[in-house]
């Protein structure tokens, strides 16, 4: 199973730029979490979607300056949903996935920082860990506005193929990038383009979010 390099590595980098903010006091962990970004029951129901997990990660890291030592942990929240597609002769797959992601942004004497926000759409699919074999994101070939925890927000739609089954496929891979409240968030969908409709599928999931950024 092919694997890009994964969000982990955006919360090392998070961690890396505060290193040097000067948060050397107390003898705790500055810890930081994201809420959990989920599709509503509602949306599930209407696409055929079924939650698989829905799961955190947390990153620690010691910092050292002016003599002293500093822990800093960031929790990242992870959602994902998948819908089984008839895809002819590959059979039953359950190749429709549609995934979210929630980082916390770190605030530290003054200065706030999460490495998604200066980000395009495009760099944080770079990072994207899929469960698609092979997966190979290609050309942006239109954007959508969606609305999406109570503002507008734009999904963009990039062409790609991925390996299914042992078989070369192309998908059409959706992604959102935003902040809410307290947190940036991502919402990426994948599926076979044979798939008719499918791209009403991932709105109604984006649509569905729910999200609390204040835990």
């Amino acid at each position: 199973m092919h694997t890009r390099r994964g969000f982990a590595a955006l919360v090392v980098v998070l961690a890396t730029v505060t290193a040097g903010c000067g948060f050397i006091t107390g003898q705790s962990a500055l810890a930081f979490s994201a809420s959990p970004a989920t599709t509503s029951a509602d949306a599930l129901s209407e696409t055929g979607y079924e939650e698989i997990a829905v799961a955190n990660s947390t990153v620690t890291r010691n910092f050292s300056a002016a003599g002293q030592t500093r822990q800093v942990e960031v929790t990242n929240q992870r959602a994902k949903y998948e819908r089984a597609v008839d895809l002819g002769p590959l059979g039953s797959q359950r190749a429709a996935v549609f995934v979210t992601f929630a980082s916390p942004e770190v605030s530290a004497v003054g200065q706030t920082f999460n490495p998604i926000s200066d980000m395009s759409t495009r760099e944080v699919l770079d990072q994207f860990e899929s469960q698609y074999e092979g997966l190979s994101v290609g050309d942006r070939v239109d954007n959508r506005s969606v609305q999406a925890l109570g503002s507008q927000r734009t999904l963009q739609r990039f062409e790609g193929t991925a390996t299914l089954a042992g078989s070369e496929v192309d998908v059409s891979v959706h992604a959102a990038k935003f902040k809410h409240e307290s947190d940036y968030i991502v919402a990426v969908g994948i599926y076979p383009q044979r798939l008719d409709g499918e791209a009403e599928n991932v709105v109604a999931l984006t649509e569905g979010l729910e999200h609390d950024g204040d835990d």
